[in-house]
């Protein structure tokens, strides 16, 4: 597929991916097409260990569903289809906030597996749903509690509040906030460190949450014991062991 709505861009395992209609990066059938078809094939490619979701431009990560598409929103892949396949990848996400991420935009940041922030104070984050009569509706009901807890979860959904960087890594809601001209470079270094790591063991771990939190425990505890016997045999195991005996670096292939 063409992408006019997005840009890809892959280097070192890492896999970029620019939310591009600036000024706010707004998500049209365009953007809810193409994205689907990145992640989708990012998943099954060797060449990606580590993602990097951003937005274009410096005001806006992405201020969710495109009002004006509204007319083409039964169309093209479902935003929980997407945000779904974000979180449950075997793949690591880094949402890398730029600028406002806002219902929708929020709820693809929350889908990543990790947040770093701008500290551009003009930067909100936050579902601001229920002041239009709405709800989020891209799974942000369902994984903000899980991030935050029930009571925070609460208060940010039902009182549509926008908060600050500064507020949104005081409750947990990012993990990281750097100055906007080190925003990329921090999110590369981290996406780079991560495509260090054994990517069947990231996947097995990755996987063994996901299926725990939205399955339960037990159905976790079943996938993680069938990739542990399915580790031992492999060849990262054996380079693991054998570094770790020799005392130097790794270098996982994934197999």
């Amino acid at each position: 597929m063409e992408y006019k709505n997005i840009i890809v861009t892959t280097g070192d395992f890492v896999t970029t991916i620019v939310l591009n209609r600036p000024p706010m990066n707004s998500v049209n059938l365009g953007v809810r097409e193409e994205l689907f078809d990145a992640v989708t094939n990012i998943e099954k490619s060797k060449e990606t260990r580590a993602v990097i979701i951003t937005g274009a431009g410096e005001k806006g990560f992405s201020a969710g569903m495109d009002i004006s598409d509204v007319a083409n929103i039964t169309r093209g892949p479902n935003g929980n289809d997407i945000m779904n396949a974000i979180s449950r990848s075997t793949k690591p996400y880094i949402a890398a906030i730029n600028g406002h991420a806002l219902g929708g935009g929020c709820e693809t940041a929350i889908a990543c597996h990790f947040r770093i922030m701008t500290d551009n104070p003009k930067a909100l984050i936050g579902l601001p749903e229920v002041n239009l009569g709405i709800t989020p509706g891209w799974g942000g009901i369902q994984r903000l509690p899980r991030l935050l807890g029930k009571s925070r979860a609460l208060d940010m959904i039902l009182f549509s509040k926008r908060l600050t960087s500064a507020e949104a890594i005081a409750i947990g809601l990012v993990d990281k906030v750097v100055p906007a001209a080190d925003l990329i470079k921090e999110a590369t270094a981290f996406a780079v460190a991560l495509t260090k790591r054994p990517p069947l063991a990231v996947a097995a771990v990755l996987e063994g949450i996901s299926v725990g939190m939205e399955k339960g425990f037990d159905e976790g505890l079943k996938l993680d014991i069938e990739w542990s016997n399915k580790l031992a045999a492999s060849k990262d195991a054996v380079e693991g062991i054998t570094a770790f005996l020799q005392k130097r670096e790794p270098n996982f292939t994934g197999e």
